[in-house]
């Protein structure tokens, strides 16, 4: 529990899944030039994005937020402006309700007023500033020549580009790069010239290029771009697990035993295929730069919690060894009388070890209800909720402190046994 609260706090990190138009990411370089149009993107059809609560890992998928990116004039200047979805309510089947958005894919940003209803429009901390505008003023945007290319959209935010899989033509080329053309004019390209006035509801401080841009609801940016249910790009934010070498295996030379394990794990890569197979035209990737640092921090929170259960381990034992050693020497007499009454070293061995066992899982019961309860509320202290109770953990916590308590016990009783009846009694 301890290690998915802490990967759910990584989220915070915002997307470590990026969601493209398979167009925008192939390249025709002739030259080292680049030769799709520059006009150009494609986009994703809106009503596919429920497909994302539908592969194997959705539980494991948090939140969502899908983009489209237009170019509009703002007061003389150029800026982007990006619909998205904010606190939206994403229905998944009949009755299931899935609530995302960037309030819950970036809970780290920092928003002064509300987040945008229809007519509203949130500006960003640099670009406020440089406009000169401030809440509640009303701001005209003019809408400019075409959509931004998602190619060009991430240009600006290195860290969530990824490399791209370029295609090196050689001779004859013509063909190969009048089929790529066709393939990224795909996308509807809105027409220049619409214009709007919306009020500034909110100021937004991300640290990263929201601050340069405008957010307003994804339907509002359609209908200005006219692209009526289409997106540009989905930011996805799962639960995955830490990648190690088999990881970044390339599925095409794995076997289907090794292709099916690779799937059944919660890699970001095995996460982002999935979606990349379930979303129509689309081409999923893990942004690495996000992965593995949460990939090394779940790794040192792992060894962490290791070493401190370790610690906790020895020192449990070599208090239990001091008490035993204690014992030893208070029923020294004892010991020395069940020799001469003809016990051997086993048989009063099994008795002391007896006490010992009964004594380590009464300790364990009483730690494991202890340690639950500091769990619990540390991790609300924490985290904001509380961690669940597994008792099938209890058994395991038992067996532990039993055998704990033996081999602490172990040095003290082989000591005892060494005692000499005959000593012991004339003292």
């Amino acid at each position: 529990d301890v290690g998915d609260k802490v990967s759910r706090e990584l989220r915070s990190f915002g997307a470590n899944i990026l969601v493209r138009p398979a167009a925008d990411t192939l390249a025709v370089t002739i030259g080292g030039v680049d030769y799709r149009p520059a006009g150009a993107g494609a986009t994703l059809d809106e009503s596919d994005l429920v497909n994302l609560k539908k592969i194997f890992w959705s539980n494991n998928i948090v939140a969502f937020a899908p983009y489209l990116s237009v170019p509009v004039e703002v007061r003389g200047r150029r800026v982007v402006l990006a619909g998205t979805w904010f606190d939206h309510a994403f229905r998944v089947g009949k009755s299931q309700v899935f609530r995302t958005g960037v309030k819950e894919l970036h809970p780290a940003w920092k928003l002064e007023g509300a987040w945008p209803s229809d007519g509203e429009v949130v500006v960003g901390r640099r670009l406020a500033l440089a406009l000169g505008v401030g809440l509640g003023e009303r701001v005209e945007l003019r809408l400019l020549s075409s959509v931004i290319p998602a190619r060009f959209d991430f240009a600006h935010r290195p860290e969530l580009v990824e490399g791209q899989a370029g295609i090196q033509t050689t001779k004859p080329w013509v063909p190969a790069l009048r089929q790529a053309q066709g393939r990224l004019s795909a996308g509807t390209t809105p027409a220049s010239g619409n214009s709007v006035a919306w009020t500034v509801g909110g100021i937004l401080e991300t640290g990263s290029a929201e601050d340069d841009e405008l957010l307003a609801p994804l339907a509002a940016v359609q209908k200005l771009a006219s692209l009526e249910a289409k997106v540009q790009r989905v930011e996805v934010s799962a639960l995955t697990k830490p990648e190690d070498s088999f990881a970044r295996s390339d599925v095409t030379k794995l076997t289907a035993k090794e292709f099916d394990r690779w799937l059944c794990t919660p890699y970001a890569a095995s996460v982002a295929y999935q979606i990349g197979q379930a979303i129509p035209g689309s081409e999923a990737r893990p942004v690495y730069g996000v992965a593995d640092t949460e990939g090394k921090i779940l790794d040192r929170f792992g060894g962490l919690m290791a070493a401190v259960a370790a610690a906790a381990l020895v020192a449990a034992a070599l208090a239990v060894a001091s008490l035993m050693l204690a014992t030893m020497l208070e029923r020294r007499v004892e010991i020395g009388l069940f020799k001469s009454l003809g016990a051997s070293n086993a048989q009063v061995a099994a008795i002391f070890l007896v006490e010992a066992a009964v004594l380590g899982l009464a300790g364990g019961v009483v730690g494991y209800a202890a340690g639950s309860f500091a769990a619990r509320r540390l991790s609300e202290s924490v985290f904001g909720a509380p961690v669940g109770i597994h008792w099938l953990m209890l058994p395991a916590a038992l067996a532990l402190a039993a055998l704990v308590t033996l081999a602490g016990s172990a040095w003290p009783l082989g000591r005892g046994l060494k005692i000499s009846p005959a000593v012991v009694l004339r003292d």
